[in-house]
């Protein structure tokens, strides 16, 4: 397990993300759910290349034609999930409101098979923090949709005049997703109402206040 670790680390290094040139695109959604599967009943320390491919009924080597690791395979285990859930592509209705409007009638229904795939994501989350090949795998290929997202909007909402130009808005997205983690740590839900909440607390005050004060 330890040198199995350590070299697959060490390839993350080279190419954390999904490698190209794969010999049976089909075959990527049933690995990527017996990643998921496999997150939920032994945890990402645990679970091994080895569990993924029995579980996917694959052999290891179609893994590793397609992904460089098991954190590369895990967090885009992660990234198939959330397209499944929520929208990939930014509202343009032509007003910052209408925009959240949006945001907040995309938000899923989420049962409780969800519900628990968000708590192994937190647990992932949470391995990150000792695992820099992980952490760097899940920025590139899980959170940068919904803070790109994100981002959309706050530009559009910029260039129409909704926000003053200038305003510095780097911390936005990472704030809102900051309160999506804190909620369900917490075992509250992320629904509706919430995440309208959240919208309007951070976004609709930065577009009220007069820069020149």
């Amino acid at each position: 397990m330890a040198t199995e670790s350590v070299r697959s680390d060490r390839a993350a290094r080279r190419s954390p993300v999904k490698k190209s040139g794969r010999f049976d695109p089909s075959l990527d959604a049933a690995i990527l759910e017996a990643a998921l599967a496999g997150l939920g009943e032994l945890g990402y320390e645990r679970m091994s290349m080895d569990d993924i491919a029995s579980r996917a009924r694959v052999g290891k080597a179609a893994i590793y034609r397609r992904w460089s690791s098991k954190a590369a395979v895990v967090a885009d285990a992660i990234a198939h999930w959330r397209r499944t859930q929520a929208p990939v592509e930014p509202p343009n209705t032509g007003g910052l409101r209408s925009d959240i409007d949006a945001l907040v009638a995309a938000v899923p229904d989420f049962d409780q098979d969800a519900l628990n795939t968000i708590k192994v994501i937190v647990g992932v989350a949470t391995a990150a923090m000792h695992h820099p090949v992980l952490a760097a795998a899940l920025d590139d290929l899980a959170l940068s949709t919904p803070r790109q997202i994100i981002n959309a909007v706050l530009d559009q909402a910029v260039a129409r005049g909704d926000i003053p130009v200038g305003r510095d808005l780097t911390l936005v997205p990472d704030a809102l997703m900051g309160l999506n983690v804190l909620r369900v740590m917490t075992g509250r839900p992320i629904d509706r109402v919430y995440v309208r909440r959240a919208l309007e607390t951070l976004i609709l005050p930065l577009a009220a206040v007069d820069p020149g004060k």
